[in-house]
């Protein structure tokens, strides 16, 4: 009798505190559900469950807890490779016939875009689609599930096909913001097969709708593409005056890297304030994504060379070349990290199938060890005339696993030799493209020389005092005391007008042939420019070239006794 009543009680506070559970975890749910539109941050930091805690959940909680995190992550425009295994044990839980299955669906295929199988997604999408017909009032997840498989027929280049579902999206749509996205994406075909007119008018509308909507970030985002249509068409000023508006429109919080470059690469096409390109194009450097910031930093090294900061220019070359070197590099990375990621997570599914079945495999388990025992000692009673025969077959078992082992340790040998091959050709590309990166460097940096060569040669064309030099030496007075020379003045002008132009010409010639005069030097950079050997008499103060002709033999008997010590 006590023991009766000792278990009734036991088990009324069993069911109290499975009830207790139960509306706990309910009151959490529809909580999270609440709040996931308008603040889905908190919405996913309430459903931050310990692994503990989701291991407690019955199959319907666990399947309804996917769906919220899953949302609530993509809301927040996070990666959903966490969501995967409770994804799974959704589409598990839930039949074809159930809207739930169509919205686990939408969120594995966005998960599989998002690790690059376009092929899963795009089942996962056809088949959500196929479900969700059956429930006309599910708009919202319809609109999503047109939206994603939309965007993925239209990477495939598919383009046809993707304007038929943003058309159908167009459709579904029930707010102004979902109007305005299925309509950004209608502008975006006809930008595609270069259609102006209908490309403006349904970005227009987008826009229109979007400013309906009172979202301030598609408000953003509806301009810059508006800003990006117009520069497609090469309207520019138009594609400035809407970049501007867009970068007023962003919130804060949100990403400003890609208005910033488009604002600077516009306003430095249309060449009106370089400064104002310079800052924007900089700026955009500390938001853009890497693939943008090549980009970038190719527009920020065309600036410098325009501007003539060379030095800077090619430090920005420098950077993208190897931001572009990089980027396969990465790419291998992320994807394997991704399939590790894909393989982790799968093992995480099959270790939670298996925890409902521990417990029968372990009664299981106990059972087969018994039975073993008896067969055991009921073998050994009637088999001992056996066991030599026995001992043999598992020496000859153990010699044939041995035997697989080493073919294995060789096959795996094999495959490390084929790997290391593999690794030492990359290298060797890899030494080659360094070697060529080389070569092309050497001869930017001559064609850099040359260039500032000219510049140099001509700023001293600019000066009063070359024009001087030019008219004289154009006298054709058969008698040499009629014609004229520049005078001493305009000698110490000439002078130093060329070795402010030469400066760093100058510090060369002082550093390697610090014997040398001033008219050495003089002399040394006025044969870098194109004047005539008499003009360059005519800026000694002569009218002929004899002299001239005794000052170079003095001067290269200097340079060389100056070589001659090194």
């Amino acid at each position: 009798m006590v023991n009766l009543k000792i278990t009734t009680a036991l088990f009324t506070v069993l069911l109290l505190f499975s009830c207790s559970h139960k509306s706990e975890t309910e009151t959490l749910f529809s909580h999270a559900d609440t709040l996931i539109e308008e603040y889905p941050d908190s919405a996913l930091q309430s459903l931050d469950l310990s692994p503990e805690e989701i291991e407690g959940l019955s199959d319907k909680e666990c399947a309804r807890y996917a769906l919220l995190l899953a949302r609530a992550t993509d809301k927040c425009k996070l990666s959903l490779l966490p969501c995967d295994s409770l994804l799974n044990v959704a589409l598990d839980y839930y039949d074809d016939d159930e809207k739930e299955k169509a919205i686990a669906l939408l969120y594995k295929g966005r998960l599989a875009v998002e690790m690059e199988e376009a092929e899963e997604a795009t089942t996962c999408f056809q088949k959500g689609l196929t479900i969700i017909q059956d429930f006309p009032k599910e708009l919202k997840t319809k609109n999503l599930l047109l939206s994603s498989l939309g965007n993925i027929y239209f990477d495939a280049g598919y383009y046809d096909k993707s304007m038929e579902i943003y058309e159908t999206m167009y459709e579904c749509c029930t707010t102004d913001l979902e109007k305005s996205i299925a309509l950004n994406n209608i502008s975006t075909y006809y930008c595609l097969i270069d259609e102006k007119d209908s490309t403006l008018m349904f970005q227009r509308e987008a826009l229109n709708y979007a400013i309906a909507s009172g979202d301030s970030l598609q408000i953003a985002m509806s301009k810059h593409n508006l800003s990006l249509k117009f520069d497609n068409f090469n309207e520019l000023d138009s594609a400035l005056y809407y970049e501007k508006m867009a970068l007023k429109e962003l919130p804060q919080k949100e990403n400003h890297g890609n208005c910033y470059f488009n604002l600077g690469d516009l306003l430095l096409k249309t060449g009106k304030n370089k400064d104002s390109a310079l800052y924007y194009l900089t700026k955009a450097l500390e938001d853009v994504p890497i693939e943008s910031k090549a980009s970038c930093l190719k527009s920020l090294y065309n600036l410098e060379k325009e501007n003539g900061d060379y030095k800077t220019a090619n430090t920005y070359l420098e950077e993208h070349s190897a931001i572009i070197d990089s980027l396969f590099y990465m790419e291998q990375s992320t994807e394997i990290q991704q399939l590790i990621y894909e393989y982790n997570t799968k093992m995480r599914v099959r270790e939670e199938q298996l925890k409902g079945k521990r417990t029968i495999h372990r009664t299981i388990a106990g059972f087969v060890s018994i039975c073993f025992l008896i067969i055991l000692a009921y073998q050994n009673y009637i088999n001992r005339k056996k066991r030599i025969q026995l001992q043999y077959k598992q020496s000859l078992e153990q010699t044939q696993n041995k035997l697989s082992s080493l073919e294995t340790t060789i096959e795996n040998n094999q495959l490390m030799i084929t790997l290391l091959k593999q690794e030492q050709n990359i290298l060797k590309q890899e030494h080659e493209n360094k070697e060529q990166q080389i070569e092309e460097r050497e001869q930017a940096i001559a064609r850099l020389k040359e260039e500032k060569q000219q510049l140099l040669h001509w700023l001293f064309a600019q000066s009063s005092i070359y024009q001087k030099v030019i008219t004289l030496s154009k006298q054709t007075s058969s008698n040499k005391k009629q014609m004229k020379a520049l005078t001493t003045t305009e000698q110490e002008q000439l002078k130093k007008t060329v070795f402010g132009v030469y400066q760093s010409y100058i510090s060369f010639l002082h550093k390697e042939y610090p014997k040398l005069t001033e008219d050495d030097q003089l002399l040394l950079c006025l044969q870098k420019t194109s004047l005539n050997p008499l003009a360059i008499a005519i800026c000694f103060g002569y009218t002929d070239t004899h002299p001239l002709n005794q000052k170079k033999y003095k001067m290269k008997e200097r340079m060389s006794r100056e070589e001659s010590k090194v």
